[in-house]
């Protein structure tokens, strides 16, 4: 399913372009020392997932954990975290395949890789892949401009999972939504997202509840998530060096009261991201019963929930780059003294 862009620049706007074009800027600003700020992303100080929950993972009773769509961007990340706390887990997928991001990784042997499509085959089936884990945790959603599967994709496979849960006596149920500041704006959006993404979110979150019940039921909501080593387009995606300057800046005070005062989605635009890693923590941390919140909406909430510290790309990279120039002015020194 591809996400295409149509329309006014209103409709564009809408549609999160700004904030793909925004961000498409500043790594064109970067792009040109993308190479050697890759060498210092490692200084980045991010409040890892899996180096954070290690620490509690023999302090942390076992809990079975089952995350649905473990092997996408953000589940197989919530599986890292969860093995990291100690946790029993199974990740449910189409492919059931180890993503290729983590195949080198120690803890991919502690994950039951499971192949199983939501919205096919029998319920017996999807029962059995589901298992009778203590929590669940569902990262399956869908991006395109079908409203159909948009439906299917957002609401109809969370809403299937979640009448497995209920079946099999699953205590607790996470689900991936959509930030409340995103979703209230659906009437700027193209038709599809309005009737097929947010409808499919929302139908997704009401069936969760009526399965597992409101204190059981945990809603993480991010807007636009960034990470990894890559760019994409569909779904828009940036890598976590930028991501992570793009987060710093727009956390300064200027751009929050710029997204407080303007309209619909041209404000939800100068929102800062959140790094996959936060949302990650805040799933495993909702299933592993060390979150409380039922709902976690938008990034400041989740970092908060998380422990996250600031975002500090942007000054990672300056530094860097100050440390490279001073290393430059050197070496030509050292020539102009030969």
């Amino acid at each position: 399913i591809r996400l295409s862009f149509s329309g006014s620049l209103f409709e564009a706007a809408s549609s999160t372009m700004m904030r793909c074009l925004r961000i498409s800027f500043l790594a064109a600003l970067l792009k040109p020392c993308a190479l050697a700020y890759r060498v210092s992303v490692s200084r980045v100080k991010v409040t890892s997932p899996l180096r954070t929950s290690m620490s509690m993972k023999d302090a942390t009773p076992s809990v079975s954990v089952t995350v649905l769509g473990g092997t996408g961007f953000v589940g197989s990340r919530v599986c890292a975290s969860l093995v990291g706390a100690g946790a029993s887990v199974r990740s449910v997928s189409k492919s059931g395949r180890v993503p290729d991001w983590c195949s080198g990784e120690s803890w991919v042997s502690e994950v039951e890789w499971i192949d199983n499509e939501l919205t096919r085959g029998s319920r017996e089936g999807l029962m059995e892949a589901v298992g009778s884990p203590d929590s669940v945790v569902s990262c399956v959603g869908a991006i395109g401009a079908d409203v159909q599967s948009l439906l299917v994709g957002n609401g109809v496979a969370n809403a299937e999972a979640a009448a497995a849960c209920k079946r099999a006596g699953v205590k607790k149920f996470v689900f991936v939504s959509v930030a409340s500041e995103v979703s209230d704006c659906a009437s700027w959006t193209p038709y599809y997202m309005k009737d097929g993404y947010f409808k499919g979110k929302a139908d997704a979150e009401a069936a969760i509840v009526g399965a597992v019940g409101a204190e059981n039921a945990h809603f993480v909501r991010p807007s636009f998530i960034y990470g990894g080593d890559s760019f994409g387009l569909f779904p828009p995606r940036v890598n976590f060096g930028y991501g992570s300057a793009v987060e710093e800046i727009l956390s300064k005070g200027f751009f929050g009261t710029l997204a407080d005062v303007l309209p619909g989605l041209i404000g939800v635009a100068f929102r800062p991201p959140v790094s996959v890693d936060a949302v990650a923590a805040a799933c495993s941390g909702c299933a592993m019963g060390t979150i409380a919140d039922n709902v976690l909406d938008g990034t400041a909430a989740i970092n908060a929930a998380t422990g996250q510290l600031a975002a500090t790309g942007l000054t990672d990279f300056l530094d860097f780059a100050k440390e490279k120039a001073g290393d430059l002015q050197a070496k030509a020194k050292e020539l102009q003294e030969g």
